[in-house]
């Protein structure tokens, strides 16, 4: 046991930085496990269970998160946690270590393990421990920017909805004036409805499924014989696992592709893979069940 403490506690050592950085409740439950007493909320002492380093990664909180800073023991595997400001949800972070602890059981909580996070802003200002599950990965979006796209968009709806109430006054009057032009009023018509048919075909062409896993593969030679399978364009949300699969195309005939990634979604009940697939003049995500391995 004395053995295990002492390999945590060197790892600890190499990996971070004593006396720096911060790790912060992750939920109410956790907060309570932490501030068991007045002179608790101050300064937790808590079990260090392992420690890593982080590939720079961004992330933000999408609330006001607690920011604290952290004290790891040279002896024994421990860490001394202690509040030292708040992450905001403005504020663009970059993790490069992780660890994990375990808090105290209490007689109003049990003992809980914490993942935390080592993050610092670009221009080094902010930076300490937190906990994993009180951020989002990726980069905050800048509130000003937001206001600007919602404005514009405003404009551009007020823009559209003169041009149609123009469009309808000239279409009246010209209706009651001429007879002959009720022939392009009803071309007009027959365009709305082809343009809202095109609308919904895009529509069922485009599906958001939750994404079970995705994975790299060594470059493979895939074919089919029969019908020309569609391929896709995925993208992938930031913030959870889901990804939207949109309908680019069709394969080229009796082509041989070769498959790169593959992913699994849920759809409905099932799970289902797909394949990320290249030729020359084509590239996306496939239906596995429609590819057969090797060339053609």
């Amino acid at each position: 046991m004395m053995k295990k403490v002492a390999m945590v506690a060197a790892a600890a050592a190499m990996v971070l930085p004593l006396g720096l950085g911060a790790i912060a409740p992750v939920n109410t439950g956790v907060t309570t496990a932490y501030a068991a007493t007045k002179k608790a909320a101050k300064k937790t002492t808590l079990t260090l269970l392992s420690s890593k380093t982080l590939k720079k990664t961004a992330y933000h909180a999408k609330r006001q998160a607690a920011l604290n800073k952290a004290l790891f023991a040279a002896d024994k595997a421990t860490v001394t946690i202690s509040k030292k400001g708040v992450l905001t949800p403005k504020t663009t972070v970059y993790a490069t270590k992780k660890i994990v602890v375990k808090t105290r059981a209490t007689k109003t909580a049990k003992a809980k393990t914490l993942t935390c996070v080592y993050v610092k802003s670009a221009n080094g200002k902010v930076k300490g421990w937190i906990a994993l599950d009180q951020l989002t990965k990726g980069k905050a979006v800048a509130a000003k920017k937001t206001t600007k796209k919602a404005n514009a968009k405003k404009a551009t709806a007020k823009k559209t909805n003169a041009k149609k109430t123009t469009k309808k006054a000239t279409t009246k009057q010209a209706v009651t004036k001429k007879t002959a032009k009720k022939d392009t009023v009803a071309a007009t018509a027959a365009a709305k409805v082809a343009k809202k048919t095109t609308k919904k075909t895009t529509k069922k062409a485009t599906k958001t499924y939750q994404l079970v896993s995705a994975k790299k593969l060594k470059k493979t030679a895939y074919h089919y014989t029969t019908k020309r399978p569609a391929y896709f364009t995925g993208k992938f949300a930031a913030d959870r696992s889901v990804v939207t699969l949109s309908k680019k195309g069709v394969l080229p005939a009796k082509k041989t592709v070769y498959a790169t990634k593959a992913i699994t979604v849920k759809q409905g009940k099932k799970t289902v893979k797909y394949l990320y697939v290249t030729t020359k003049k084509a590239k996306g995500f496939v239906l596995a069940s429609t590819l057969t391995a090797g060339k053609f």
